[in-house]
């Protein structure tokens, strides 16, 4: 085996960050001298411990390079080199979500674009796994031509045309996820502190019952036989899934290894195992959409959020934008699930936490689904963030949100930032509006939007009592309210005095 050698990302067909110092970085023989060279810029790194890293000087967008790293009698090349934008896509499936399953795969395809590219890391939830698994259609950079573009994350499809109709720079996306995860899996251990030790203890405690001498091999077993089912995340719209026996008894075996120290669930694994694969891959900003598998500890999830992000930017060493995927309207696959709580704390992140924002998701959801399968609205604003937030192009790129509120006899009003040229009802009337006064529930209820403004009306408004307004706070409902742009409005409670 060489000893000068790359990480996995580093291939043939990959995109590099322009404008920014290029991070290179691998092994080598201690003390030898590398060179890295990428058309005329060049950079020199001593290893050390059997490791380097170099610096190569900014650079515009561009295609056709070839990267060149040798030490001593050692060269590595990587060809068909772009320079443009690269983003980090992360979370769990609806991130990981593939365009084959998407309901607009078959036009996607139909457009030829080889300066969209996008590299899987390999899901490995330990040290050796490649050993044991085909990874042999993963861990590479693929690019959007026909039937390679079905491989790649959905959302991170449609981000990174919308950015390449825009920028006409090439664009890659790292495909960072894996299905089921909660946050914690993707955060270092010593972010995972105070109320967030939680997480630790429940792995620790889920550990101790089970016998470290059949652990692996149990673990192997199991995933066997998950890489083997025909289930994926194309599943049909369907009613409340009812288990049977033969389901369940997999379930079991399941849930006894989900927090093993093999298992990707676990918390800081994947931080460990994947993400460390591609720290410090020069990047412009992370996608991120997760949240569901965080349900049960929607207490921590604020918290948990802002202790991952910080993480990752530490990893970065620079303040990264986070754009983050409000979860979508959902009810039931198998069991109930209420993101209405989650929703409302990944929009507070956005006014707590520098450089983090959001795009609205709510009217694309199925009920009995929680795989939505149209992904390009999803990827589309995510971009219009990008485009707006990083890039700096002057466009509406927010949802509507609650600016003011006043009230006039029987009527109240509900004004909105973010609207543009007005609010849009799609629909006879907006739906999902409750409001009640006293903790009665006002009916007879008209709502109409007009401008920035939606009205309510009602005769029990007229009363001199406190009203409160939800919008969208079920976890499935209607979103049919936009603005000029097409962004559904955000969930909201408000209460008017």
């Amino acid at each position: 085996m060489a000893l000068l050698q790359l990480p996995l990302v580093f291939q043939s067909g990959m995109v590099l960050q322009r404008r920014k110092p290029i991070c290179v970085w691998g092994s080598a023989a201690t003390g030898s001298m590398v060179s890295v060279q990428l058309g005329v810029s060049r950079a020199l790194a001593l290893a050390e411990n059997g490791t380097w890293k170099a610096y190569l000087p900014p650079i515009e967008a561009g295609v056709g390079y070839t990267l060149r790293v040798s030490s001593d009698d050692d060269v590595i090349s990587r060809e068909d080199v772009a320079i443009g934008e690269v983003w980090l896509a992360g979370g769990q499936s609806n991130m990981e979500f593939l365009l084959k399953h998407d309901a607009m795969a078959a036009s996607a395809v139909l457009t030829e674009q080889p300066d969209i590219r996008c590299y899987e890391v390999p899901k490995i939830s330990y040290a050796g796994q490649e050993n044991d698994r085909d990874y042999s259609k993963v861990g590479l950079w693929r690019k959007a031509l026909g039937t390679e573009s079905l491989y790649f994350t959905a959302v991170g499809f449609y981000f990174a045309q919308k950015l390449h109709e825009e920028l006409q720079v090439p664009v890659g996306i790292i495909n960072c996820t894996w299905g089921g995860t909660s946050a914690s899996a993707f955060t270092a251990k010593e972010y995972l502190t105070g109320r967030l030790n939680f997480f630790l203890d429940e792995a620790q405690k889920a550990q101790a019952k089970i016998d470290h001498a059949t652990e692996l091999d149990e673990f192997k077993a199991m995933q066997q036989k998950i890489d083997g089912m025909p289930f994926d995340n194309s599943m049909p719209n369907l009613a409340p899934i009812t288990l049977e026996p033969f389901m369940m008894q997999g379930i079991e075996e399941m849930n006894k290894l989900h927090l093993s120290q093999y298992s990707p669930f676990r918390p800081c694994g994947l931080y460990e195992t994947m993400l460390q694969t591609i720290v410090p891959y020069t990047i412009s900003g992370v996608i991120w959409y997760q949240g569901e598998s965080d349900e049960p500890f929607t207490d921590r999830y604020e918290a948990l959020m802002q202790a991952m992000i910080a993480c990752w930017r530490a990893q970065w060493h620079e303040t990264l934008p986070f754009l983050m995927v409000q979860l979508a309207s959902f009810e039931q696959m198998v069991e109930e699930l209420n993101f209405v709580p989650i929703r409302a704390i990944q929009e507070n992140l956005t006014k707590i936490v520098d450089q983090v924002w959001l795009a609205c998701a709510m009217d694309v959801g199925m009920r009995y689904d929680i795989h939505p399968k149209q992904k390009k609205p999803v990827g589309e604003r995510l971009a219009l963030q990008a485009l707006s937030k990083v890039y700096g192009r002057a466009i509406l790129a927010d949802s509507p949100s609650v600016e003011g509120t006043s009230r006039d006899g029987s009527n109240v009003y509900i004004r909105f930032s973010n609207c543009g040229d007005g609010l849009i009802c799609r629909g006879e009337t907006p739906q999902t509006v409750d409001v009640k006064i006293n903790g009665n529930a006002v009916d007879n209820l008209s709502v109409v939007v007009r401008d920035n403004v939606m009205v309510l009306a009602a005769p029990e408004l007229a009363k001199n009592a406190p009203v409160t307004v939800k919008f969208c706070q079920h976890p499935y409902c209607q979103d049919n309210v936009y603005n000029s742009a097409g962004l559904p409005v955000l969930p909201f409670v408000c209460t008017i005095d």
